[in-house]
């Protein structure tokens, strides 16, 4: 993927975390709720585990060869 890629992945991953932790929020003082609190919240933690590794993958792309890349492909290949 390219940079582009990671941060619509880490933008979207972050989305779905906001609402989870918008449902844990209003679950989790319910005891009928105890167990899909447990399970929402280790959902919550991979998905954080995913953006921090997205995020990660974003800072180790070569930003200035990607650029070389595209000015490559529009200039000399069109």
């Amino acid at each position: 993927m390219n940079g582009m890629d990671w941060v619509e992945f880490i933008r979207k991953t972050e989305d779905k975390m906001y609402h989870l932790h918008r449902a844990i929020d209003g679950i989790c003082n319910d005891p009928d709720y105890k167990e899909s609190v447990t399970t929402l919240t280790e959902v919550v933690r991979d998905y954080q585990v995913l953006v921090e590794k997205a995020k990660s993958e974003l800072r180790d792309i070569d930003l200035h060869r990607d650029r070389e890349r595209a000015r490559y492909y529009d200039h000399d290949h069109h």
